[in-house]
C-alpha cells in the first residue's frame, strides 16, 4: 500500500504561504498555511490544485482541513464542505477530517478551497488572522501492474 500526500503550499494556484497563528493547528513537514496571493490581506481567498490519481484502486482518501474562519471546498466541482458563515471574530476551525474517496477518480482531479475571514469585510492582519491548511491523503494499492508514483 502506498500513500500520496498533497498539502497546501506555494505550488497551489493563487497560494501565498503565510506564518501560522499560534492558536492554529501547526502544519506538518511540507505543509503550509496559505492565503490568496492575489490579495494577501483580503477578507477572502481562493486556492486550487490539480493533482493526478494514478491508481485505479484507491483504498481510502481523506481531507484534513483547518481554516480561520470558515470555508467552502469543492473536489471535481462537487461540494465537500460548505461552512456556515461565522459571526465570531475569535472563531477558528482547529481542523476536521473528511472522507473524500467518493469524490476522487483515476486521472486528473481538482480541489478548490475558498476561505473566508470574519467579518467578511475585514482585512487579514496580525490582529485578525486568516489562513487555510489542507492535506489530502490517498492510500492506494501497491501492485506492480499499476503505475504508482509518490507526489
Amino acid at each position: 500500500m502506498k500513500k500520496t500526500i498533497i498539502a497546501t503550499n506555494a505550488s497551489w494556484v493563487n497560494a501565498l504561504e503565510i506564518a501560522p497563528n499560534g492558536a492554529w493547528v501547526q502544519p506538518g513537514p511540507g505543509e503550509h498555511y496559505v492565503w490568496g496571493a492575489n490579495d494577501p490581506t483580503g477578507p477572502a481567498a481562493v486556492v486550487a490544485k490539480r493533482f493526478e490519481v494514478k491508481s485505479k484502486k484507491v483504498e481510502k482518501a481523506t481531507l484534513f482541513l483547518s481554516v480561520d474562519n470558515y470555508a467552502i471546498v469543492l473536489i471535481n466541482g462537487l461540494p465537500v464542505v460548505i461552512d456556515a458563515p461565522q459571526d465570531n471574530r475569535d472563531f477558528y476551525n482547529p481542523g476536521r477530517m473528511f472522507n473524500i474517496s467518493q469524490f476522487l477518480h483515476y486521472g486528473e482531479n481538482d480541489i478548490v478551497i475558498a476561505g473566508f475571514n470574519y467579518p467578511q469585510t475585514s482585512s487579514r492582519s496580525d490582529r485578525n488572522p486568516a489562513g487555510i491548511l489542507a492535506r489530502i491523503e490517498i492510500k492506494h494499492d501497491d501492485h506492480k501492474h499499476d503505475d504508482h508514483k509518490h507526489y
